[in-house]
């Protein structure tokens, strides 16, 4: 079990079976991602610093309305939302050490002169934010 767990908190209402056991997972261009999960949806934005390698993130969780259980205490409540945040937090921050290795790739591959393709199973979405602008 986990912080993340169905039964640690009330889903959104109105859920189908499929929904109710499934995460969803958008990618709004390569620096912003939304998460649904059955009780709560967070948002993750990411921005280069003038720092090759260093990123700065904004996270935001958001948990439905009415996902506290009937039986926790406020201080219960906010335990376990805690904890589902540490959690999202920690797979993110997996996430930010991929990004920060791809700004540095770019940057010493400009400062050494290289212009060349990025990786397709790697680098797609920036590929694909930069075709579309």
């Amino acid at each position: 079990g986990g912080p993340g767990d169905l039964h640690n908190f009330n889903l959104f209402p109105d859920l189908n079976p499929v929904e109710a056991s499934s995460a969803l997972f958008f990618q709004l261009f390569p620096n912003i991602s939304v998460t649904i999960y059955p009780h709560s949806v967070y948002t993750l934005m990411t921005f280069p610093t003038s720092t090759p390698g260093v990123t700065k993130e904004t996270l935001s969780l958001l948990m439905a309305p009415g996902a506290r259980l009937k039986d926790d205490t406020d201080e219960q409540y906010k335990e376990k939302c805690e904890k589902l945040l540490a959690f999202v937090v920690n797979i993110n921050d997996e996430d930010v050490v991929a990004i920060e290795n791809l700004q540095e790739g770019l940057h010493n591959a400009r400062e050494q002169g290289i212009h060349g393709e990025f990786l397709p199973k790697y680098d797609w979405p920036v590929h694909r934010f930069q075709n579309m602008i």
